[in-house]
């Protein structure tokens, strides 16, 4: 098995939402795209930054082909 080094600045995303709650599709483009532009060499969608445990799997999926 080959070995992997993760290097640099790897960033985790909160999630934008809607005020009916619902994913904020155009802000987290514009959050993934800002981080981007900002140099950070990788992104952690749906990490353990808070609203992971009350994501649906139908929502994960919705956010990671977004990002």
């Amino acid at each position: 098995m080959r070995k992997v080094t993760i290097e640099g600045i790897i960033t985790p995303m909160v999630t934008p939402f809607t005020q009916e709650g619902k994913i904020h599709e155009a802000t987290l483009r514009d959050l993934v795209n800002f981080l981007i532009d900002g140099g950070v060499h990788g992104i952690f969608p749906i990490s353990s930054t808070g609203e992971v445990s009350s994501l649906t799997l139908a929502e994960k999926k919705e956010i990671m082909d977004i990002v």
